[in-house]
């Protein structure tokens, strides 16, 4: 019997006539006593079609579809035998703290920057206890402790033993938030161990010394109480790498939140907590959010087991990985290994290879080999040895967000040749309906990702021919490939619509090409509102040259920062600004167009608009209901074309009364069929 995803097919096994069972005794005792993959999923929250995906609300399951999937999910972790048999108690642990200590205990909490103990924020420089600000600032939930106070670690004994020592493990798992707002006092300033160039407010500067120290004193104080009790600490971002002056108390388990999946700085990371004295440890990535792509497979199956056998070697007590993407064609397999491993350790990948193989029969052998080559070719060859770039590229440890920012990089067509052939041959095998319903998950998951590719990595207006080809698969077959759609567009979006299916749903009703205009327009601010009697919209080009340059995809307050325009006191202008802007491009227009209705398609304007071609007005957009402002909409422009002389002057009045203003989303130019009206 294997279960090699949740729900009943999934469930993999041989036909038999009769059931033999052995006789004799057997038993399962963990070794790592807690196992766990999160289940990503909760009963009656279905994925929500929020508005950066509201395009494909046609992919939204209801919430008793939703409901079924989180049950079968739940199974199949029982299944996979993981559980909990250590009652740990861990997690952020002082998220009440500033409501129940703020006013009566402030030496509890971290002198901030400013030279108070309350939360680090702005407002916090001027604030007082008498304050009514004082009492509602943001982030009082993360605040940090003053890890110097010994008064601090007796306050969180007594709450374990004010609630009857629920378990033997205390909580004392730091708070989660940014990089600011650590003790500065001296007591705190004395327990660090910082190198030079480290500082205080940059992001995982090394500051474990005084977390261990901290998370000491409650276990020397819990054990007073109990000879068995352990106090539970986090190596999280500022406190990940082993501490370089302190040792770890032994009845205090670290619970370790690794940033990197390289192997020498994984057995570097945890082999440097065990010789700092830390003898018991559990595995709390985050590496399903930042490695487990849904859509392109990447191979790091075999990685990903021995990153977690490093951590098992080195006293891994628990895992709790954070937490399963549900794309089941595509990771299935890796989520697969990393179960079984954590049932049974001792046993190798290959072992757990071949036993996921074994879901599809006769088709094993191609299934292994499927699999290999994304292994061995794209991970081990490509990926894996550009692991620490492909990260930076990133950012903030996102590996997959690398790899899809420079997927021309790393993937080639010929991939999805060889790996398309290997499952054409095991299609030809002879299997069961269900062996072979599993295998058809993989070739519908391979052309997928194929599809992904293509229109990833082709620049230009041929882009969206792909981008189209990948979203017509998409709706064909959202009931078939078994992906959890709402977040593959979510995450696509989030990336910035590298493969472009966003702008294919929004111009699905016109033929291809679909041109974009200049990200960036010239624009000029108009406050007095002389812009229409000095006829700015008639301007050549030529006249308009000393207008700046401005994003289309912002709206005009939050101009990019990145960007070298506008000038800066254009910026500051612009940031409080309600009134009226001007912008205008060039463009020209295919001359096989003509005779063709011609549009310009606008994402979006905030709040009215006029727009001109070649100084006549073809249109105008009034902000009449509440969501025009957000609402795409298309002006008609053929009539005004002077397609002998190209190119084309587009100039757009935009009025703002109130709040963002501006052209913030693209405007593209299309038509309709020809001869169509």
């Amino acid at each position: 019997m294997r279960w090699v995803e949740p729900g009943d097919r999934g469930i993999a096994f041989k036909e038999q006539a009769q059931l033999v069972l052995n006789i004799g005794t057997f038993s399962w005792r963990p070794k790592v006593g807690k196992r766990s993959i999160r289940v990503g999923v909760r009963r009656d929250r279905p994925p929500v079609v929020k508005s950066h995906v509201a395009e494909f609300s046609a992919f939204a399951v209801s919430k008793e579809k939703h409901n079924a999937f989180v049950d079968d999910v739940r199974r199949w972790q029982r299944r996979m035998r993981m559980g909990d048999h250590l009652g740990m108690s861990y997690g952020h642990a002082f998220t009440d703290w500033w409501s129940r200590f703020g006013k009566t205990n402030p030496e509890y909490f971290a002198l901030n920057q400013y030279g108070k103990r309350e939360p680090e924020v702005p407002q916090s420089e001027k604030s007082a206890s008498d304050n009514p600000l004082w009492a509602q600032l943001p982030h009082f939930e993360t605040i940090k402790l003053c890890t110097s106070n010994p008064d601090v670690a007796k306050q969180i004994v007594q709450d374990w033993l004010g609630k009857g020592k629920p378990s033997k493990y205390v909580n004392v798992c730091e708070n989660d938030s940014p990089p600011s707002g650590f003790c500065r006092c001296a007591g705190c300033r004395a327990l660090d161990t910082l190198e030079p160039g480290e500082e205080y407010g940059v992001y995982s500067v090394h500051l474990t010394d005084r977390y261990v120290h901290l998370t000491n004193m409650v276990a020397r104080e819990a054990r007073k109480h109990d000879p068995e009790a352990w106090a539970v600490m986090y190596a999280y971002n500022e406190t990940e790498l082993p501490p370089r002056r302190e040792r770890v108390e032994p009845n205090v388990v670290v619970g370790i939140v690794p940033t990197t999946t390289e192997l020498p700085k994984l057995a570097e990371l945890y082999g440097g907590w065990h010789a700092r004295g830390a003898r018991a440890m559990f595995l709390r990535p985050n590496y399903h959010h930042y490695y487990a792509t849904t859509t392109i497979p990447m191979g790091y199956e075999k990685h990903m087991y021995e990153a977690f056998q490093i951590a098992y070697r080195n006293g891994a007590i628990g895992t709790d990985y954070d937490s399963l993407q549900h794309g089941w064609p595509v990771t299935g397999f890796s989520d697969y290994v990393l179960a079984k491993s954590f049932a049974e350790p001792s046993k190798s990948f290959e072992h757990w290879e071949s036993h996921y193989c074994t879901a599809y029969g006769a088709a094993a052998d191609q299934v292994r080999e499927y699999y290999r080559y994304w292994r061995h070719k794209v991970w081990d060859e490509r990926l894996a040895p550009n692991v620490a770039d492909i990260v930076k590229r990133g950012k903030y440890h996102n590996f997959v967000r690398g790899v899809y920012w420079t997927l021309a990089d790393h993937y080639r067509v010929e991939d999805f040749d060889r790996t398309d052939a290997i499952l054409q041959q095991a299609v030809k095998m002879t299997l069961t309906d269900g062996e072979r319903a599993r295998l058809q998950q993989l070739v519908l998951a391979n052309r997928h990702a194929r599809l992904v590719f293509n229109a990833t990595v082709t620049g230009g207006i041929e882009k969206f021919t792909h981008s189209k080809a990948l979203l017509e698969f998409r709706v064909e077959q959202k009931d078939v490939l078994n992906l959890r759609w709402l977040p593959v567009f979510g995450m696509a979006k989030r990336f910035g619509d590298l493969t472009g299916v966003k702008t294919a749903e929004n111009l699905k009703a016109f033929p291809l090409p679909w041109i974009q205009t200049p990200l960036a327009w010239r624009f000029r601010m108009d406050p007095q509102e002389v812009g229409l009697n000095e006829k700015w919209h008639t301007w050549t080009w030529a006249q308009t040259k000393e207008w700046e340059l401005l994003r289309t995809s912002y709206n005009w307050e939050n101009t990019y920062h990145r960007d070298s325009y506008p000038s800066d006191e254009l910026r500051e202008k612009l940031k409080a600004y309600d009134g009226i802007g001007w912008y205008t491009t060039r463009m020209h227009i295919p001359p096989d167009w003509r005779g063709r209705e011609t549009l310009l398609y606008f994402g979006a304007v905030d709040e009215s608009c006029w727009v001109y071609i070649n100084g006549r007005l073809a249109g105008t957009h009034l902000f009449e209901k509440s969501d025009d402002w957000s609402t795409p909409f298309t002006i008609r422009i053929d009539p005004f074309v002077t397609w002998d002389q190209q190119p084309q002057t587009i100039t757009v009045r935009v009025e703002d009364r109130g709040g963002a203003g501006g052209i913030w989303k693209r405007v593209w130019l299309v038509a309709t069929d020809a001869g169509a009206k």
